[in-house]
């Protein structure tokens, strides 16, 4: 058991990758966190971490999914309840309990990084769903394109934004986990701007084109695909998945961007302009594909998982 895996048994990520892991002769460890504090029973002494697995045999773990750093319902709830009342109660107790597994599970996975096993990705990188902003300024940096951003509870500065941009805009959640949508004109009026007194939003100039995914292991672009759907954000609506090739420039933005998020595994999202220009839109430190390895019949991504852990566990490939 020299290969592992942290994420829910069920999911078909995890049970893609086990399989092609399977195929090399090792059986992988797969800890699933989501059953804990009421199933999984867990334990850090004195900085070493303990379950019912034998987490010591295992050098090389997938991180297909960490729970969310903080429990933002749990959180709304407290605060928005009367503090009086028995909800307003049970939400605070609620909060609490959210705190305390969130920073013991993070403790956990930090004392078994600490062990000198190899993550993919590892935890402060998995951050990265929440930190957009981060990341394109990462991207920026490394000299990627991506498209003009303003993030901001401002309404002038939207207005602002929109004047300089002179074109189609979008918006999307700062921590993810929402649909990115169109900015229509009435977004752009005094009641819809209004609600930004609530919560800061992430704006971008709209970037024309086909929607490609690409997926990039190590060093190496294991596969690209074309997602055609009529919908802005094609999640869940899909009508074709198409395996491409990408161009020269494209494959070097792509490993740029990985390099530049430090992520030794990512799904990269980008677009594809009609005059062949693009932007790359994000970098997804645990992009879902085996969807997409079904629709095609093929599973590249899964493969070059298993063969990056058998290689960083220091297992020969045998298959």
């Amino acid at each position: 058991m020299n290969c592992g895996i942290i994420g829910s048994a069920g999911d078909s990520q995890v049970v893609s990758v086990a399989a092609c892991i399977r195929q090399h002769g090792d059986d992988p460890v797969v800890v699933d966190l989501s059953g804990f504090p009421g199933e999984a029973k867990l334990s850090v002494r004195d900085g070493v971490p303990a379950c019912a697995l034998n987490l010591g045999e295992v050098n090389a773990w997938y991180i297909r999914s960490l729970p969310l750093p903080l429990p933002f319902l749990a959180l709304g709830a407290a605060e928005s309840t009367d503090s009086g009342s028995q909800v307003a109660a049970a939400a605070r107790r609620a909060y609490a309990a959210g705190r305390e597994r969130r920073s013991f599970l993070a403790g956990f996975v930090s004392a078994m990084e600490a062990s000198g096993t190899v993550f993919v990705n590892p935890p402060g990188t998995m951050a990265q769903h929440f930190r957009k902003l981060e990341q394109l300024d990462s991207l920026r940096a490394a000299g990627v394109p991506v498209p003009p951003t303003l993030a901001t509870n401002d309404p002038a500065a939207v207005l602002d934004f929109a004047q300089d941009i002179g074109g189609p805009l979008v918006y999307k959640p700062l921590a993810g986990g929402g649909l990115c949508r169109r900015v229509t004109d009435a977004d752009l009026g005094p009641d819809r701007l209004r609600l930004l007194a609530r919560a800061p939003v992430l704006f971008q100039a709209e970037v024309p084109g086909r929607n490609i995914r690409v997926y990039v292991v190590g060093g190496d672009v294991v596969a690209s695909y074309e997602i055609v759907s009529d919908e802005l954000d094609y999640r869940g609506a899909e009508s074709a998945v198409v395996q491409i090739a990408l161009g020269a420039e494209e494959e070097d933005a792509c490993r740029r961007a990985r390099q530049a998020c430090k992520m030794t595994f990512t799904g990269i999202d980008l677009r594809r302009r009609a005059d062949g220009s693009f932007a790359v839109l994000e970098c997804n430190p645990s992009p879902m594909f085996a969807a997409i390895e079904r629709r095609t019949g093929t599973a590249p991504v899964s493969r070059a998982l298993a063969d990056f852990l058998h290689d960083s566990a220091g297992l020969p490939i045998t298959g």
